[in-house]
């Protein structure tokens, strides 16, 4: 093993570093504007309470019905063009913001801008399957999950400052950063275009292409069980870490708003910490074992959460962050490992649809879990919220040791050949977290 995290880059195929290296400009593009639809459309535009809402959920339900049809589009058609088009879509729409005086034009920019991101991650997913080894594909996964928290997290604080501090009126800085935005998606279009070689389908591909649809797919067990899975680590982490988090703590008073800022950087800064210093060490780990331990990491940290909303001051804000902490470290672990082996699993065939199937499940628990927060924190102060969260976590434990039985051996532990103190780190770290999964 090498003691260079950064070491493993050498290993990727030059496509590979070059869809790592332009998504790393895409996602700077994107931080620039995370933070600031709702308060550029409600406080800088003028536009009714109701527009950023609607725009927010009609960007969310273009993004999931557009990214099950670019997934269909994916296997049938090769995937430099389907790229350069998701991009070119995508870079429109944000760049669409910029003019958003009305309600019919900021729904749509939301429309043609969800149909365009829906197919980003999608395509994404795809270029980086397409690596030679199995071992190089969860090592992409894993590094473009670091390199796309820490661009956005760069260009979220790039954005903030512009916005505030920038030349000219707050209206003009606003529609900047949303015309910089688009460049970088237009920007990356053009790079994948002449970046990217040619890649041809054989003819027995292309004839077997239609024959596997959504309801194959979905009809595949271990798919079907990971998918459901998926969808409820993006509800207990994504979905919640901007919504039933903030609301819990805030509801009485435990943490304010700058133990919240405090909890959201712990959030970036660990991601990609922990990208940087396990990734390529989580390869030579069962990955129905880094789905076991991700569930009890999970439970542990909402656990403290629980706790932190029952203190007040620097013990509240202390057990906040340490819970984060946890909460950040499984979605770091999990979301790249369950990716990876989604695309083990599918049938080259079906790998668009696959792809577009990890999309919808990431966005439906991240649609979700707002939507939970909002019936369950009026509640007993928001308990039952974290309670249920706590279980669900421990569920994910359950379901990662199960797993184990049904995945394909190569599947599970894909890289054979890792160093001999690799290996038998990686063993004790297998039995030490199998021990400690409920």
């Amino acid at each position: 093993m090498s003691a260079n995290p950064f070491a493993v880059v050498r290993e990727f195929s030059p496509r590979t570093r070059a869809v790592l290296a332009v998504n790393a400009v895409n996602s700077f593009g994107g931080g620039l504007v995370l933070p600031f639809l709702w308060i550029y459309l409600s406080q800088v535009r003028g536009l009714a309470s109701w527009v950023p809402a609607a725009t927010l959920a009609v960007q969310a339900a273009t993004a999931v019905a557009g990214g099950l049809v670019w997934g269909a589009v994916l296997d049938r058609v090769a995937p430099r063009p389907v790229v350069t088009l998701v991009m070119g879509v995508a870079g429109v729409g944000t760049a669409l913001y910029a003019v958003a005086t009305t309600a019919p034009l900021a729904l749509t920019a939301a429309v043609v801008y969800g149909l365009g991101i829906s197919g980003v991650g999608t395509v994404m997913r795809y270029l980086y399957a397409g690596a030679a080894t199995a071992r190089e594909r969860g090592l992409a996964f894993s590094a473009d999950y670091a390199v796309f928290n820490a661009m956005t997290g760069l260009g979220v604080l790039v954005g903030g400052v512009a916005a505030t501090s920038g030349p000219g009126s707050r209206a003009a800085r606003f529609m900047a950063l949303y015309v910089a935005d688009g460049a970088t998606f237009l920007a990356a279009g053009a790079a994948f275009l002449l970046l990217l070689p040619r890649i041809e389908r054989t003819g027995g591909a292309k004839k077997a292409a239609g024959s596997v649809g959504y309801r194959e797919v979905l009809g595949q067990r271990s798919l079907a069980v990971l998918l459901a899975t998926l969808t409820l680590c993006s509800l207990v982490s994504y979905g919640q870490l901007r919504s039933g988090l903030p609301g819990y703590l805030t509801a009485g008073g435990a943490v304010g708003a700058e133990g919240l800022s405090g909890t959201f950087a712990v959030n970036i800064v660990v991601a990609v910490l922990t990208q940087v210093l396990l990734g390529e060490r989580v390869q030579r780990v069962r990955r129905s074992t880094v789905l076991g331990v991700t569930g009890v990491l999970w439970a542990a940290a909402w656990a403290l959460v629980l706790v932190a909303g029952r203190q007040h001051g620097t013990a509240a804000t202390v057990l906040a962050m340490a819970g984060v902490l946890l909460l950040s470290v499984g979605e770091a672990l999990v979301f790249p490992v369950v990716t990876a082996l989604l695309n083990d699993l599918a049938d080259d065939r079906a790998r668009g649809r696959v792809n577009a199937m990890l999309s919808v499940a990431v966005s439906t628990g991240s649609v979700a879990g707002p939507l939970l927060a909002g019936i369950a924190l009026p509640h007993a102060h928001g308990l039952p919220l974290v309670v249920l969260l706590v279980a669900a976590s421990a569920a994910v434990a359950v379901v990662g040791p199960a797993l184990r039985r049904v995945l394909p051996k190569d599947a599970d532990l894909p890289d054979p050949h890792p160093a001999e103190s690799g290996a038998d780190a990686g063993t004790a770290l297998d039995a030490a977290a199998v021990a400690a999964t409920p």
